[in-house]
């Protein structure tokens, strides 16, 4: 009881509201609110830990959609290097080293001497790649790192130049049996070889450069986008464990059998590319 001087008409007001806010009423009213509030907090928790389980979740299965995506394009490259292009340029470039002596003594007055050599005219067929799957998924896919999306960029930019070669080369084949050409020149301008007037027609030579590095640019490209997003899908699925248990695996890549025979590109090769990117990990 207060210690105050009330007149018996304030005394009995107060008594009667102390005992009001004492009441069973008053606790449990009290109580709803506390729970009303904590149970309030309790469910935007829930649906927030629910809301980033669905977003991991599907972060987790667009990398390992893209994983696949990537694998393919890369043994795709890795498969068309193996039969045709590794194979023709290893024989044009070694050929090519023969053929350039010879015509060096030619153009220089010394005695001619008889080569054989084979020239290689068949056509390649261009490949056929999935990169507009590979650009949808990877643009539109949450959580994606920066790194993945400038080797996508790179993937499609370096398909495009094998296309325009392949077809470029296949011009050049139908010119070299249209035009005819006495033996000498026409191993001059097969080989890319300076002519006796000093002219040299490189446009074969180079298109079987291109031909080369922009198979080597596609694997190596996919090759590093699939173990980009491997590696990526593994740290989204150890956050989704965090919040759920039942989760999927990442998908994963091996390319260690062509990086041991030599077929896929040593990332040696892409150092000035490589460089403008922290560890892919």
């Amino acid at each position: 009881m207060l210690g105050l001087d009330l007149p018996p008409s304030l005394l009995a007001l107060w008594e009667s509201l102390v005992g009001f806010l004492n009441s069973t009423f008053i606790s449990a009213f009290l109580s709803a609110l506390a729970g009303a509030g904590f149970g309030a907090w309790g469910a935007q928790r829930i649906t927030e830990r629910s809301a980033r389980a669905k977003d991991l979740l599907e972060a987790l299965r667009q990398a390992n959609a893209i994983v696949v995506l990537a694998s393919t394009i890369a043994n795709q490259a890795l498969s068309l290097k193996k039969q045709h292009v590794k194979p023709l340029s290893d024989r044009y470039f070694s050929d090519r080293e023969i053929a350039k002596v010879t015509n060096d003594n030619l153009l220089n007055g010394a005695p001619a001497q008889t080569v054989t050599l084979q020239a290689e005219l068949r056509k390649m067929t261009p490949l056929t790649l999935p990169i507009e799957a590979l650009k949808s998924l990877t643009f539109s896919a949450q959580l994606m790192p920066g790194r993945a999306l400038a080797l996508v960029s790179m993937i499609e930019q370096s398909a495009a130049e094998l296309t325009r070669a392949v077809e470029a080369r296949s011009e050049m084949i139908d010119n070299f049996h249209d035009a005819n050409l006495p033996p000498h020149i026409f191993c001059q301008d097969y080989y890319g070889l300076e002519r006796k007037d000093g002219n040299v027609n490189a446009m074969y030579h180079d298109t079987m450069i291109a031909v080369a590095q922009y198979t080597n640019d596609i694997a190596f490209f996919s090759a590093e986008l699939a173990e980009e997003l491997q590696a990526h899908g593994a740290r989204v699925r150890e956050k989704l464990l965090k919040l759920r248990s039942d989760v999927p695996k990442a998908s994963t890549v091996d390319f260690s059998g062509p990086i041991a025979s030599g077929l896929l590109p040593a990332r040696e090769d892409y150092v000035s590319w490589l460089s403008g990117f922290g560890s892919r990990h």
